[in-house]
């Protein structure tokens, strides 16, 4: 646990010295967040596990350039983990404690399931929005679903998630570990050699990325990313110690970066020809650094770096005034 901390405390001061940064602990935590990271804020709240990318809030800018957040239902990555009922709820006391507008959506959705360009196109999956969440809705319904509540028109529907990300106690075909777009109109996609078992998976999520158009109505750029590194079992050995990646090795995919304002920051596993997966994202992002941060326990837990965090739209908070039935 003191080395997953570790982990946890060296992501939170690799992005604050990009930008501010909120950390989310426990009560009984608190103390301990405060003293690993004295670079950061930190909000005491209660909660059951750490990701926040898919149980937190969600944060829109209107063209005013005015903030709110949008509280999606969370379900535990249907009901594959419990308990989540406190995780649950993590967006409604962030909201009371920054004093933002919340708006309350009638379904189900992670921030992991998705990610956008900021021009109105959405990136997800079919394995995971069509047939894990939200039973009942059709495509179309989910589509004027994630339109009325993002603000977006364009949904890029990719076949597949990764195999590991399959099955019992996964978020069954998160698309932050197979794509993402790192400026309007151009996206990274997850690639890997022919011998691993993704392989045909990955292939038919490009072959779907070579025939979408965006928002504005343009072809999409796709810029491969062939490398999938594995970091071993780190519960080897420990008394108790199960998780996704207790049985064999966990992918750390690139893919799952985050950006902060100058910086953007990809997973660091010490794997075989890691400096040349950074190279292409560093060649697509010249304004930026790249930046790697430790990943071995997220991906030990099935996440990454983007899933214990959440970026905060940068622009004055709409005051928490009550609730509205849908954002604006």
């Amino acid at each position: 646990m003191d080395r997953a901390k570790d982990e946890w405390a060296a992501v939170v001061a690799g992005i604050a010295a990009a930008e501010s940064v909120t950390v989310l602990a426990t009560p009984q935590d608190e103390t301990e967040a405060r003293a690993r990271c004295p670079a950061a804020d930190v909000l005491a709240l209660p909660m059951n596990d750490s990701w926040v990318r898919d149980n937190g809030p969600v944060f829109l800018r209107d063209e005013a350039g005015r903030v709110a957040m949008v509280h999606f239902g969370f379900d535990g990555w249907d009901r594959e983990f419990e308990p989540f009922a406190l995780d649950a709820e993590v967006p409604a006391h962030i909201a009371q404690a920054w004093g933002v507008r919340r708006y309350k959506a009638p379904f189900v959705l992670e921030g992991g399931a998705f990610n956008t360009d900021g021009e109105g196109t959405v990136l997800t999956t079919e394995q995971c929005l069509l047939f894990r969440r939200n039973y009942g809705l059709t495509r179309a319904q989910n589509e004027t679903l994630l339109r009325e509540w993002l603000g977006v028109h364009t949904l890029i529907w990719l076949p597949y998630g990764l195999l590991e990300d399959t099955g019992r106690h996964t978020t069954n075909g998160h698309v932050d570990d197979v794509a993402q777009f790192v400026a309007p109109g151009v996206v990274v996609a997850q690639t890997c050699a022919r011998s691993n078992p993704n392989y045909h998976r990955l292939q038919a999520n490009l072959e779907v990325l070579r025939g979408a158009v965006d928002a504005r109505g343009r072809r999409l750029e796709i810029v491969e990313m062939p490398v999938l590194p594995y970091v071993p079992d780190v519960g080897a050995g420990l008394d108790g110690v199960k998780g996704p990646g207790s049985d064999h090795p966990m992918p750390a995919p690139y893919v799952n970066m985050v950006f902060a304002r100058d910086t953007v920051f990809l997973p660091q596993v010490g794997a075989a020809g890691e400096d040349e997966a950074y190279a292409p994202v560093a060649g697509l992002l010249p304004h930026r650094k790249v930046v790697g941060l430790p990943t071995e326990f997220q991906a030990f837990g099935g996440g990454g770096l983007a899933c214990i965090t959440q970026q905060v739209s940068a622009g004055e908070f709409v005051p928490a005034a009550g609730e509205a039935p849908r954002a604006d």
